[in-house]
């Protein structure tokens, strides 16, 4: 019998959480997701465990437009409630 998603885990001690963003937050939110293939909720989940820690320079990707990384660096720091 093959087992799928987290058999460790006892499901009535998940709690789930219900996040409204805005339009544009949710549509990079979307696309964080779609581009490292993970799901929407893993990458919300790494983000909360991040935050308050300290983060590193948000980089360049390759071949990313100016307009594309001025819209995802602004949206990772409102995520992470940085100015």
């Amino acid at each position: 019998m093959q087992v799928w998603g987290m058999p460790n885990v006892n499901t009535a001690a998940r709690l789930g959480v219900t996040v409204r963003l805005d339009p544009e937050a949710d549509a990079r939110l979307k696309q964080i997701a779609n581009a490292e293939h993970r799901s929407v909720a893993a990458v919300l989940e790494q983000l909360v465990e991040l935050q308050g820690q300290p983060q590193g320079e948000i980089l360049r990707q390759y071949g990313e437009s100016e307009a594309a990384y001025a819209r995802r660096s602004a949206t990772l720091k409102k995520m992470f409630n940085e100015h």
